[in-house]
């Protein structure tokens, strides 16, 4: 930024460099223009004197009086400036010489040389003068006779250049000290009058207001001071109007906050009512949902009794159309109290490991009827690189897939719905998981799309009528995915289809346990018949992720070699003949519900399948799995606990565990089921959660302090949609929670999750054999008692062990105390312990799965610490 000066250096610079500047410039043109005037007047002076010179010694040259040459020398000498003379003849012989020592005695000219000769010296001038004969010049071709050299020395001159340059130098001084004296006055003059200025600027700026600016002088100065006094005055009226507004505002103001006061008052008051009202409306939302859902729970069971027994067609329509309307109510009711729910913001996330195949399959099994109907396919795709399972609520990743899923195959009259699961890793221990539901059905214009999310709204009127439905799904699934740090859009064009894509960021779990080891696959080949592009494109990606070598064909005569093979068919009429076709044992997707086994070869699943029964049909076979499918529907000798203050629900439940062999126990309320919990050991435990007197999270925490079922899994059946904090749930010791009506299915679900059906597939052995004891003793009473006692004693830390061990999938753990316990149970009668410990052994020796083993050595733990709890050693000894 360029150096601005200030109006007293401007004038003080612009008043003394210009005239400075001429001065000088002046004084040494007329010092230099003397000079050079001096200088030439001098060289004209010598050259005249030295031509005179020339003159007077022609005739004393001609006659040759030397005499007389070194007179006239001498005489010349005496003039002013002259320093030195000498005489030469015509040959440059020197005459005579006058004056310093100086270099004329040793001057040379050239030969022929006619012309005077004028030689500047640093300090004078030398001239050399030629000597002409008027009375030679006829005779001779040279009429020179001689010559005359001068030097002249000007340092005479010099004092006078110093005289000039002492008068221009007081010339210059002189004019400086006029133009500083003049430039000071006007500076002195411009400074009080600026010091006048910004004194009356200051007291304007500190508020000062009576006071005049005056300046004497009738100037521009004097004009700008009017102004300012012009501009005080107006800025005092200004003030003086700002202060009357003030004192009117101040006093509106006050009377505003008087109101203001009142109406927070009453505000307080309303939102002290509404958040009551509001208090009062959960508090009936929840009571309501209570006593709706366990009627509804009741007419829905009862009448899945009746669809099991013989009727005429038309009592089977009525069962059947109260059963759907049931399931049509329930599902409304559920909406409802969701948005309810999450309106209050009091719906609490229950984050735990969950399968994103498990969660999608499940799903699409369940919705598989409705897709069946109308001819659907339902594909699902799980692009390499997704994570398999991640750490969420699965209850609400259900309810949001249910939605969306249950949504494109209410809106898609015919073609497929498809659900693509691809992810995008963002660390090591957080993945990006997005979900899209493509179907091909309706499809949604640019408004529609933007009503779908809106509170009981559809895209059209009209769909509430044609399709049903409350509009309260798609503002529940939004609201849940954005509880869950996540975002929900839709992409889609009338008559095109809609996709609804879902995006989440989730951290990866790496501590479930898998159900199975895909693995075993590995490099194995594989020979897939498919002619649909959807489920073959689904197919493939699920075989490759499992090692698979995939060789596909669209024709039945294509089948290529290999190890596996697999048929995908649809509903067309060349079932059969294609089946017929078929030479080899295969594994056969259907769209029938029915899944049926044929000799074969040939093992059946329906669509859409589960990975893992389609991996059980390729690795183990068919044989395998109808046993293990047998085994899977019945859990006999297995005793439930089924808490319930309504008798309904408890005759629907025993009626659904007495189909599947199971012993039933009922309790009507907490007392009841804390009793019997003391007096017998059961496999698992059915609670009801809102019951009188003591309700099931109390009852729950009690049979966890002590009795004989302690560790027995305890499941939460409720009809309240979800539990509000289901921390509280865990904190008291209960494993599972699902809320009423619960189907068939997802009971057989709970079952298979929460028991062991090898455990309870064959004949239990006794806990402990006392002639076997006695036997591996040689009937020693004492020592049998020690070693029996010394394995109890080690069984609690040993069951620790086996847990930890399971949860981090440490073979190498397993295999300790497998070893330790198959030790111990060869000097102790104790044949239940000993069998499982050989049947886990022997499937880890065979690298297979061990989940089922697992469950049933803890199981046989616990039948031991049960026994150890009801009978006395010493009694039993006789010792």
């Amino acid at each position: 930024m360029p150096v601005r000066l200030g109006i007293r250096r401007l004038i003080l610079v612009m008043g003394l460099l210009p005239i400075l500047a001429l001065s000088l410039a002046l004084s040494s043109y007329l010092m230099i223009s003397q000079i050079d005037e001096l200088r030439k007047l001098m060289t004209e002076r010598a050259k005249s004197s030295s031509e005179q010179l020339a003159v007077l010694t022609e005739h004393v040259l001609t006659a040759g009086h030397n005499n007389t040459l070194a007179a006239i020398t001498s005489a010349a000498l005496e003039e002013t400036a002259v320093k030195a003379i000498a005489i030469y003849t015509a040959d440059m012989d020197i005459i005579t010489h006058a004056g310093p020592k100086s270099d004329l005695s040793i001057i040379k000219m050239n030969p022929g040389e006619t012309h005077a000769q004028y030689e500047y010296l640093e300090d004078g001038l030398l001239i050399t003068q030629p000597v002409f004969s008027p009375s030679l010049s006829s005779q001779a071709a040279t009429p020179i006779v001689g010559w005359v050299v001068m030097q002249f020395d000007w340092r005479h001159l010099k004092i006078q250049q110093y005289q000039t340059l002492l008068i221009g130098t007081v010339f210059l001084v002189i004019a400086f000290i006029i133009c500083v004296g003049l430039t000071s006055y006007i500076n002195q003059s411009l400074a009080a009058d600026l010091t006048t200025l910004r004194q009356t600027i200051r007291k304007m700026a500190t508020g000062s207001r009576n006071f005049h600016a005056h300046i004497p002088e009738n100037d521009e100065f004097n004009e700008i001071a009017e102004e300012l006094n012009l501009l005080n005055n107006a800025h005092q009226n200004e003030l003086q109007e700002l202060q009357r507004s003030i004192e009117q505002t101040n006093i509106d103001l006050r009377e505003t906050l008087e109101t203001v006061e009142v109406q927070n008052i009453e505000l307080d008051l309303a939102r002290r009512e509404a958040v009551n009202a509001s208090r009062i409306k959960s508090e009936f939302l929840a009571n309501t949902s209570h006593e709706i859902r366990t009627p509804l729970s009741g007419i829905i069971g009862f009448s899945k009794i009746l669809l099991k027994s013989e009727m005429e067609v038309r009592q089977r329509e009525a069962i059947e159309t109260i059963h759907n309307s049931a399931n049509s109510l329930l599902t409304i009711i559920n909406d409802i109290l969701d948005f309810s729910k999450l309106e209050a913001g009091k719906l609490v996330l229950d984050n735990a490991p969950v399968n994103l195949r498990e969660a999608v399959e499940d799903t699409l099994q369940l919705l598989a009827p409705s897709a069946i109907e109308k001819d659907l396919e339902l594909a699902l795709i799980i692009e390499a690189g997704s994570p398999e399972a991640v750490v969420t609520d699965g209850l609400r990743l259900r309810q949001i897939l249910t939605n969306l899923i249950n949504n494109a195959i209410k809106f898609t009259p015919a073609g497929h719905i498809k659900v693509s699961i691809l992810s995008k890793q963002q660390s090591s221990e957080n993945a990006e998981v997005t979900i899209q539901i493509s179907d091909t059905g309706i499809g949604l214009s640019k408004e529609q799309q933007q009503e779908v999310f809106k509170d009981f709204s559809q895209a059209d009127a009209s769909i509430t009528r044609q399709y049903g439905g409350t509009g309260l799904g798609l503002v529940i699934v939004k609201r849940l995915i954005e509880q869950m740090g996540g975002e929900i859009g839709i992409v889609s064009e009338p008559g095109q289809g809609a996709t609804f894509w879902l995006t989440l960021n989730l951290p990866t779990s790496t501590n479930t346990i898998k159900l199975r080891d895909f693995s075993v696959l590995s490099g194995k080949s594989i020979a897939l018949y498919d002619r649909s592009e959807l489920q073959t494109q689904a197919l493939k990606s699920l075989l490759l992720s499992w090692g698979l070598k995939v060789h596909h064909c669209s024709n039945i005569d294509d089948l290529a070699p290999s190890d596996y093979c697999l048929i995908s068919s649809d509903n067309s009429a060349d079932f059969h003949k294609l089946l017929s076709e078929l030479d080899r044992s295969a594994v056969i997707i259907t769209p029938y519900k029915e899944q049926k086994s044929d000799l074969a070869g040939r093992t059946y699943l329906s669509k859409p399948f589960s990975h893992v029964k389609l991996f059980d049909a390729l690795y183990k076979g068919l044989e395998h799995n109808s046993a293990s499918r047998k085994q899977a529907a019945r859990f006999p000798n297995t005793n439930i606990l089924a808490v319930d203050d309504n008798p309904s629900n408890l005759h629907i439940l025993g009626n659904f565990l007495d189909d599947m062999a199971i012993r039933t126990h009922f309790a009507q309320n907490g007392a009841e089921a804390l009793q019997q919990c003391r007096e017998k050991h059961f496999d698992l435990i059915f609670m009801d959660i809102q019951m009188p007197q003591m309700d099931g999270i109390e009852t729950s925490k009690c049979i966890r302090k002590d009795g004989l079922n302690t560790d027995t899994p305890i499941i939460a059946l409720s009809a309240y949609l979800s539990p509000d904090n289901p921390s509280q749930l865990r904190d008291a010791g209960i494993n599972d929670y699902f809320s009423k009506p619960i189907s068939e299915r997802q009971l057989a679900a709970l079952l298979s999750k929460h028991l062991s059906a090898a455990t309870s597939s064959i004949e239990q052995a006794r806990p402990v054999d006392i002639k076997e004891c006695l036997q591996l003793t040689k009937n020693r009473p004492q020592l049998a008692a020690d070693m029996l006692k010394m394995l109890l004693e080690t069984l609690p830390e040993q069951r620790k062990h086996t847990l930890l061990a399971i949860q981090h999938r440490d073979f190498d753990q397993l295999g300790v105390i497998t070893h330790n316990l198959k030790g111990a149970c060869c000097y102790t009668g104790t044949p239940a312990l000993k069998q499982r410990v050989l049947e886990l052994e022997k499937a880890l020796e065979n690298k297979g799965t061990y989940e089922i083993q697992t469950t049933a050595l803890i199981s046989a733990i616990d039948d031991l610490l049960v026994w150890q709890e009801a009978h006395d050693l010493g009694v039993v000894f006789d010792i």
